[in-house]
């Protein structure tokens, strides 16, 4: 039984508990992404007016879960987004992504058969589709949105199936591919996350833009990732799921040209801490202040590809010298000890943005 669940039960039973935080070398090891712990005004409820960006930890892949905000009646004002649903667990050494979230949904206020109001997959590769058919078989789908490449996988196809006949059953809208279903070009805004949250499609490509759609490579596959810039509380929060740094340049050249603002308080980091994304140069204008409120977080799990262990140590490097210390958040924290596959579950991170504008960014105990 995972630490959230432990935690509701003893609040349900009425017993006290302990409010301070925990010294953070004994809370969370001696990881290279230590950070503050979530308090119980964060765990217990999901309070007006405030925006929750929920990376859970699925191990090696992306599971997010976004709660937008409401006034007076969440049931009727929030929406509930997923982007992405982690491995299936089926791959050796990966995690049972779409069981995790699952579990962590049901355990924080969705009960089963709840409405997803939208399903986003961000591309082709199975740790951000695997998790899909668990997902659909115990919620229903009002929106289902992909980029429209399928890589030539099988599994991401059937993947796409499950989630469209869910959408289908439940008379919702399947927008395959994202562009122009979804917006009519990068850069244009959304209505996906709700009246309250403003979102631009930042990306989205139903082709990699090096033209390779035969024999795709895996840094093809992710530079057709769907991500998004959402705002709230005059704070920006950037979604960049697994693209690397031929797009993030086209992304700094938006920015340099006036199309778009990069400046952000929050961002999930690209393609799991990877070299291959967040440069100096992107890292500067997203993060131009070093604030208290400038935070990055990272969904990993401590993986080896081709003995680069992800997050790299120069992502890391690039990420801590942008932002002040503390302030880079990893679901790989804690994994070192691990065996691949079980680092599941243990490094959740919670950020919220309230409508004043205050953000916090934290792991679940």
């Amino acid at each position: 039984m995972n630490r959230v669940i432990v935690l509701i039960l003893a609040l349900t039973v009425g017993g006290c508990i302990d409010t301070s935080l925990p010294d953070l070398t004994l809370e969370l090891g001696e990881g290279r992404t230590d950070g503050p712990v979530c308090g119980p005004e964060t765990l217990q409820g999901f309070p007006p007016e405030q925006l929750r960006v929920t990376l859970i930890d699925v191990g090696q892949g992306d599971g997010i879960w976004i709660q937008t905000p409401y006034y007076e009646n969440q049931q009727l004002e929030s929406r509930n987004i997923i982007i992405d649903a982690g491995p299936s667990g089926s791959v050796p050494g990966t995690s049972p992504g779409g069981a995790v979230i699952i579990d962590y949904l049901l355990t924080n206020g969705l009960p089963p058969g709840e409405r997803i109001d939208a399903l986003v997959i961000s591309h082709a590769h199975e740790d951000h589709y695997g998790g899909v058919s668990a997902l659909v078989s115990m919620f229903d789908v009002g929106r289902y949105i992909d980029p429209g490449f399928t890589a030539n996988s099988s599994g991401f196809l059937a993947a796409r199936s499950a989630a469209e006949g869910d959408v289908s059953r439940a008379g919702g809208l399947s927008q395959v591919p994202a562009i122009p279903e979804l917006a009519t070009r990068p850069f244009v805004q959304t209505d996906l996350f709700g009246q309250y949250v403003e979102s631009d499609l930042l990306w989205a490509a139903d082709k990699p833009p090096s033209g390779n759609v035969t024999d795709p490579s895996g840094t093809d596959v992710n530079n057709t990732s769907v991500a998004f810039a959402i705002r709230w509380g005059g704070k920006q929060v950037l979604l960049l799921a697994d693209l690397e740094e031929e797009v993030e340049q086209i992304l700094v050249d938006a920015d340099l040209a006036g199309e778009i603002d990069l400046t952000s308080a929050v961002m999930k980091v690209a393609h799991h801490g990877s070299s291959s994304s967040t440069s100096p140069t992107f890292l500067s204008l997203v993060f131009p202040n070093q604030s208290a409120d400038e935070w990055a977080v990272i969904s990993s799990g401590r993986r080896t590809f081709g003995g680069v262990t992800l997050p790299t140590e120069e992502t890391l490097g690039n990420l801590k010298r942008a932002l002040l210390p503390g302030h880079v958040l990893s679901t790989d924290n804690r994994d070192d000890l691990k065996e691949p596959g079980t680092e599941h579950g243990d490094d959740t991170i919670i950020v919220t943005i309230d409508a004043d504008g205050t953000v916090l960014a934290c792991y679940v105990p």
